[in-house]
């Protein structure tokens, strides 16, 4: 009734008052921050910077994309004459020698012919024509030192559908410069591919083209060699559809066939293999990542349809620097607001929640036990009042909780108590003698019971009268206390009727009908009964819908042909079979409840009758009925793990 009460009222919210004071003060604050900020930045400096990089790389596009429509023109040309005189060498020899007279935008041109196309010219055939200052020349290049067969833009030409730049690489025995090779594939009239035409490109004026945006864009006359050297420390460089280096400010890296990914600075390799698959892709953006020790922002773009792509790196600090000579004024702005709203909500948190520590204090009384602690009061009507009334009933509650988990946890622990004298009384029922006949040798019998609950709804039994054994295992339907009764009634009535009555058959009647008459619960009982002349061997028996018996005979395990039958407490004037059959000494009769059989794992498999015989047929001769009861739980231990026991489980084992 308090807390409606409250609720009614117009309540002073305490968060509202904390939040607005608060809000207010670090709004007043950021507003001020925000303004010098805003007016000291409003150059977009940083926009300009990614402006003018933009332009540069899309400068350095057009001009590399120039120079490589004109190889790529002069390839088409060249390869269109070759593909004339594909069956005469000296007329290709006397072409490519004119074509690098008149095309004077290649670094060299050559034709490099598959192994023995032409068989008087050998396994490699490479004529190659370049241009110096004396006049234009040509000469084979191919040998066993210069396998030209094995080289990344022969095999490349060779496979591709049209022309097809290769990776950057130093030309030792042609150009005798670091080059790329457009390739070209060329087929004789008949459809034979006759080899690759290359028209070369030498990359030292690509590099000469970057070198002049570093000098430009770190304001220096001459360009060092090193890139701490620089400046501003700002470098541009061009990767190949591989991450292979184009062109980079430190030749080697590009000389010696380097990739990009081998340089993966170990501080940052994510964002640097990320920076290294964007320009692959041939996307346009920007990625600030370590490189070379130095954390960059680099600004990069496509460098048109070359599959090649162009990054201009430039290091934070240097993007940073127009604005470090605001940073001082921020930064002082920042730290004396920041003093003035921890001075003022100091005092005003502290003010506004000393309710709350008088109240954590009773909280941690109640919380110790003491549950009649008296709670502060609140003058206030704000949720901490709310806090402290709701708190009082949760006080009440709690002690009254407590007196009923108390009553409750007695009466448990009493329903424990019988639950354990009911086991103990059930399990009395059973046989607990072991061995069960100590002056008998011609019969060794040994059972077990597992219930799944305290109390389970298995059973069996046995006795000896006039030289024959009466013997029975049964599985209630259920679990739990009613199976429990149940199985104590079955157990009496077998133990009663075997003392007089003979033939399993008549056994198995009398108990179905006496079970059926009474059965309101509708519960029923899976029952298997015999009898075992111990003199002849001769067993009769009964099934009532129970498992069949396992019946082991010179380590081989079978099933015992057993009617099916309907449970007991089903039909009253059911009429139950009997059968016989022959036990010679040395056979075992295993009975079981389908508790083994469907003994399940946490997955769900079951135990299953398979592995029930894989273990019975690797069981002894001469071990106990004990030991083959013993063994098979310990099976069944094993198979389940950890699994909770599902079902009650019960063995018994007759040895002859």
């Amino acid at each position: 009734m308090i807390i409606f009460a409250l609720m009614n009222k117009r309540m002073k919210s305490f968060s509202g008052r904390l939040t607005r004071t608060i809000v207010i003060i670090v709004l007043v604050t950021m507003a001020v921050i925000s303004m010098v900020v805003f007016i000291v930045t409003a150059s977009g400096f940083y926009s300009s910077f990614k402006e003018r990089f933009s332009d540069a790389i899309e400068n350095i596009s057009r001009n590399i994309s120039a120079n490589l429509e004109k190889v790529e023109i002069s390839g088409a040309n060249i390869a269109d004459e070759v593909k004339w005189h594909i069956t005469t060498p000296e007329i290709i020899v006397s072409t490519l020698e004119y074509e690098i007279t008149v095309n004077r935008n290649l670094t060299g041109c050559g034709m490099a012919f598959v192994p023995d196309y032409f068989e008087e010219k050998g396994k490699w055939f490479e004529p190659y024509a370049t241009y110096t200052d004396e006049g234009a020349s040509v000469k084979d290049i191919g040998s066993a030192s210069h396998d030209y067969h094995k080289s990344e833009w022969f095999t490349s030409g060779l496979s591709a559908s049209g022309g097809v730049w290769s990776k950057p690489y130093l030309d030792k025995d042609g150009a005798g410069t670091l080059l790329c090779t457009y390739g070209i594939p060329i087929t004789s009239p008949e459809g034979k591919l006759a080899g690759v035409l290359g028209v070369d490109m030498s990359l030292f004026w690509l590099g000469g083209l970057l070198t002049e945006i570093d000098r430009r864009e770190n304001k220096m006359d001459t360009m060092p060699t090193t890139l701490d050297d620089r400046k501003y420390g700002i470098f541009s460089f061009i990767l190949g559809p591989d991450g292979e280096y184009i062109a980079h400010p430190l030749r080697n890296r590009f000389l010696e066939g380097g990739n990009f990914y081998d340089y993966a600075d170990s501080a940052d390799p994510e964002n640097y293999r990320k920076l290294g698959d964007a320009m692959r892709a041939g996307k346009t953006g920007e990625e600030i990542v370590r490189m070379d020790g130095r954390k960059y922002d680099v600004f990069y773009a496509p460098v048109s349809d070359s599959g090649w792509s162009m990054g201009i790196a430039v290091p934070m600090t240097s993007l940073l620097k127009p604005a470090l000579g605001f940073g001082f004024i921020i930064l002082t702005l920042i730290l004396l607001g920041l003093m003035i709203v921890s001075l003022i909500c100091q005092k005003a948190i502290k003010k506004f929640a000393r309710p709350l520590v008088q109240l954590a204090g009773s909280a941690t009384e109640v919380a110790r036990g003491k549950f009649d602690t008296r709670l502060p009061e609140i003058g206030t009507d704000d949720e901490i009042r709310l806090l402290r009334d709701s708190f009082d009933d949760m006080q009440k509650s709690l002690s009254q909780y407590i007196e009923e988990l108390t009553e409750t946890t007695a009466q448990k622990a009493s329903m424990e108590n019988e639950l354990d004298i009911a086991r103990s009384i059930q399990m009395a029922m059973l046989p607990m003698t072991w061995p069960a006949f100590p002056d008998r040798d011609d019969i060794d019998i040994f059972g077990s019971l597992t219930p799944a609950k305290a109390v389970g709804g298995d059973l069996f039994d046995f006795c000896i009268r006039d030289g024959k054994l009466f013997f029975c295992i049964g599985d209630v339907s259920g679990k739990g206390i009613p199976a429990s009764l149940v199985m104590a009634v079955m157990s009496s009535m077998f133990r009663t009727l075997s003392a007089s009555e003979d033939g399993p058959d008549k056994l198995v009647s009398v108990i179905n009908s006496s079970m059926a008459a009474r059965n309101e619960s509708l519960m029923f009982v899976t029952l298997f009964a015999g009898e075992l002349d111990l003199n002849t061997g001769k067993m009769k028996y009964c099934n009532a819908g129970h498992n069949a018996p396992i019946i082991l005979e010179d380590g081989t395990p079978r099933f015992l042909e057993a009617d099916a039958n309907v449970p007991v407490g089903i039909m009253s004037d059911w009429q139950y079979s009997l059968q016989t059959t022959e036990l010679p000494a040395g056979t075992t009769l295993f009975l079981y409840t389908d508790g083994l059989t469907e003994a399940a794992r946490e997955d769900g498999s079951l135990f299953g009758e398979e592995r029930v015989f894989s273990h019975l047929a690797g069981q002894l001769t001469s071990i106990s009925s004990k030991d083959i009861v013993t063994s098979m739980s310990d099976a069944v231990k094993e198979f389940v793990g950890e699994a909770e026991q599902s079902d009650d489980l019960t063995m018994l084992v007759i040895r002859k």
